[in-house]
């Protein structure tokens, strides 16, 4: 079997092995040779060509958000490494472990106007939880040095659950190959990472002595354990539980509409329903409006649990609680005792009312982006792997009950277009169920190249909501978009996707009234194909139907 001459290559597999690493996106080049033929060789790993590295690096944070392990992406030298950095900074900012490993020049090419290179070393140093250089020294010296590096790198990345970078210089020739393996260590054991165990004491006592509590949740993925857990506290009447579609937690009496909640809060309504105490768990949320709220709460406490992260959104933080999540609230809860109060009443009744005149106005309009998310809800099957896009698809989704029946996914760490077609592509990759993308068409436009992946499954979905533009532009402007606003801001187009459908042979449907979506949706659903449904809605004026929604509510 062939392998790479390259000693360094095989320490980097050997320990990849050891460590758990199965899953390989390879782009193409020669600096990164050695990398194709080792890996490609080693039946230790499962690799997947993606031409465009910015596409690969998404669909290797995909496989990532599935599997839980670490994925390496590995490509050539120069601007192939930095198309990486925006599936990076999102793998960042949701701690999805990632391994960059990176071909280059030797280091005295940098900056010589040789072809390829750039300053490799340390470039994602911003949004990375460690960055790492391998020598090309083969001594007895070079192997233990770059040895240890490697093992450093991949115990940060679990340990972070995030980013890392291992920048590794070859010089030329490239496509040596022997077939013996040049290296060979014993197993290798993860080392624990080191946490502090919070004072459960002191903080329940704190929270037992308060009638008015609220627990936000954040993005999080589906864990039944962590569900029983949140209903277990919130099973109080001083207690309102808050979360989001991309929470992946539900109950008939958790809250999970924010901004119908919150839309048109003001100073008295902040008086009424404020906590004392606010307890937030996962990252990052999509509602404004509940940040603008909590940061004008007369708020005591606040206790957030995450073990990567310790922002202070909402201006009041007072315990920074890095423990895992799990843990923190088994053993929280078995300290709390339940308070009387109205609080959770007062949630209830405005939620009751916001909910009927939610029914009330969804009743009265034509086929619009709202009407559609209505009868999406209706129409996907259960125990289908849901990924929302950003801007206004995720918004609307947080109208409605998707987490219900269905794990959320949405790349909201950086909360960007740019990959979340490839991401959902890498998820469905490794899922044995079906993943739908429901995406709206800027963002199916941007990242094409998604569909240019022969390894998609054809239990991989897309639903694209195509509005001709950047809808949430007009969604969350004041004023009204000029010709020049469409064109510049908005990017007004007449794109279809069938075209793309056809040549990355994808089963193509379409619809664009409601006369024949349920027969459109049923027949998408029923293809034994990878395939697309796409929604027109061009011709009505969604922002119009949205805005009068929150005014109704």
């Amino acid at each position: 079997m062939p392998f790479s001459q390259k000693i360094s290559v095989h320490v980097i597999a050997e320990l990849l092995a050891s460590f758990g690493v199965e899953h390989i996106v390879l782009s193409p080049g020669s600096r990164n040779a050695p990398f194709a033929i080792h890996f490609s060789s080693d039946k230790r790993f499962t690799c997947y060509s993606i031409v465009d590295e910015r596409s690969a690096g998404f669909v290797a944070l995909g496989i990532a958000q599935k599997t839980k392990k670490p994925v390496v992406v590995c490509c050539t030298s120069g601007s192939a490494t930095v198309n990486y950095y925006p599936a990076v900074t999102e793998a960042f900012y949701q701690n999805i472990p990632i391994i960059v490993l990176s071909a280059d020049r030797p280091e005295s090419f940098v900056d010589s106007f040789d072809g390829q290179t750039i300053r490799q070393k340390n470039v994602f140093e911003q949004h990375s939880y460690g960055n790492f250089q391998l020598t090309e020294d083969e001594s007895n010296e070079g192997i233990t040095e770059n040895f240890l590096t490697v093992k450093n790198a991949i115990v940060t990345c679990i340990h972070a659950s995030g980013p890392i970078h291992i920048n590794v210089p070859f010089s030329e020739p490239l496509y040596g190959i022997t077939n013996e393996k040049l290296f060979s260590i014993d197993e290798i054991k993860i080392p624990k990472k080191d946490v502090r165990k919070p004072n459960f004491q002191e903080l329940a006592t704190i929270w037992n002595q308060s009638s008015r509590k609220m627990i936000l949740c954040g993005m999080l993925t589906k864990d039944d354990e962590l569900q029983f857990l949140l209903e277990k506290i919130n099973d109080d009447e001083s207690v309102v539980l808050l979360c989001e579609t991309t929470s992946n937690v539900y109950h008939e009496d958790f809250f999970h509409h924010i901004d119908r909640l919150l839309y048109h809060f003001d100073d008295d309504f902040v008086q009424k329903f404020q906590p004392e105490i606010l307890l937030t768990i996962g990252q990052n949320v999509v509602s404004k409006k509940v940040k603008e709220f909590l940061r004008k709460s007369a708020i005591s406490y606040h206790f957030h649990v995450d073990e990567h992260w310790q922002p202070d959104t909402y201006h009041h933080i007072s315990h920074k609680i890095l423990y895992p999540k799990k843990e923190f609230l088994k053993q929280f809860s078995a300290e709390l005792q339940s308070v009387k109060s109205d609080y959770f009443a007062m949630w209830q009744t405005l939620d009751f009312q916001k909910k009927n005149q939610h029914t009330n106005y969804l009743s009265q309009i034509p086929f619009c982006d709202l009407n559609v998310f209505e009868l999406l809800e209706k129409h996907i099957p259960e125990r289908t792997t849901i990924h929302f896009s950003n801007s206004s698809v995720i918004r609307y989704s947080q109208l409605f009950n998707f987490n219900q029946k269905h794990d959320v996914y949405c790349n909201r760490g950086v909360s960007g277009i740019d990959g979340c077609g490839s991401t959902a592509a890498g998820f469905s990759m490794v899922h044995e169920g079906n993943t739908l993308l429901i995406t709206g068409d800027i963002s199916f436009f941007y990242d094409a190249n998604a569909l240019w992946n022969q390894a998609l499954s054809n239990r991989f979905k897309i639903i694209i909501l195509n509005n001709s533009g950047g809808n949430i532009f007009k969604i969350i402007s004041p004023i009204s978009f000029t010709d020049s606003m469409e064109k510049f801001i908005e990017t007004k187009h007449s794109l279809k996707a069938k075209p793309l459908a056809d040549l990355h042979q994808f089963d193509y449907f379409y619809t664009n009234n409601e006369h024949d979506f349920s027969e459109k949706i049923q027949a998408f659903f029923e293809s034994k194909n990878k395939s697309i449904l796409e929604i027109d809605t061009a011709s009505v004026p969604n922002e119009t139907y949205l805005k009068n929604y929150f005014t109704a509510n």
